[in-house]
C-alpha cells in the first residue's frame, strides 16, 4: 500500500470528512435544520440554537467589573504620578532600594487586588462589588491625592 505524503495544510482546514462532528453537521443540515417534534423556538435558521440573552446578574457583574477595571487602572496611574514626585534621598543604598521596591509594590497593588477580587468572587455580584469597593478605599493613591489637594 503506497504512503501518501502528509498534507501540511490539513491543520488549516475544517473539511475532514472522517471527523464525526463534521458528519453530524452535514446530517443536521440535511434534515431541514430541526429534529422531528421540535417547534424551532430558540433556534435560528439552519438548526443552530440561538444564544440566550445575558441575565441581569451577568450584566451587573460585567458593569461592576468594567468600572472596577477603570478605577484600578486610574489608581495605578495615580500611584506612578504620585510617587514620581516624591524626593528620594536615603542615607544608605539598602534604604533607597527598599524604598523603590515599596513604590513598585504600591503601583502594582491595585492591579493585584483587582485580579484577586475578580478571580475569587466568580459568580457573586455583591461580594465582587464589596471587595472592589474595599480595595478602592484601601489602595487610595495618597501621594497623588495630597499633591492635588495642596
Amino acid at each position: 500500500m503506497p504512503r501518501t505524503p502528509p498534507d501540511d495544510d490539513a491543520a488549516l482546514r475544517w473539511d475532514d470528512v472522517d471527523d464525526p462532528s463534521w458528519v453530524e453537521a452535514q446530517s443536521t443540515a440535511s434534515h431541514g435544520g430541526a429534529e422531528a417534534g421540535s417547534d424551532g423556538v430558540g433556534e435560528r435558521e439552519g438548526g443552530v440554537p440561538a444564544s440566550p440573552e445575558p441575565s441581569r446578574g451577568a450584566l451587573a457583574m460585567t458593569l461592576i467589573t468594567a468600572v472596577g477595571a477603570v478605577l484600578y487602572l486610574a489608581y495605578s496611574i495615580a500611584w506612578i504620578v504620585g510617587v514620581s514626585g516624591l524626593p528620594l534621598s536615603g542615607p544608605t543604598l539598602v534604604l533607597e532600594v527598599l524604598y523603590q521596591f515599596a513604590e513598585f509594590l504600591a503601583i502594582i497593588a491595585s492591579a493585584l487586588w483587582f485580579v484577586a477580587a475578580v478571580m475569587l468572587t466568580a459568580g457573586r455580584v455583591g461580594r465582587r462589588a464589596g471587595w472592589l469597593a474595599l480595595g478602592s478605599l484601601v489602595l487610595m493613591p495618597w501621594p497623588f491625592v495630597l499633591g492635588v489637594l495642596t
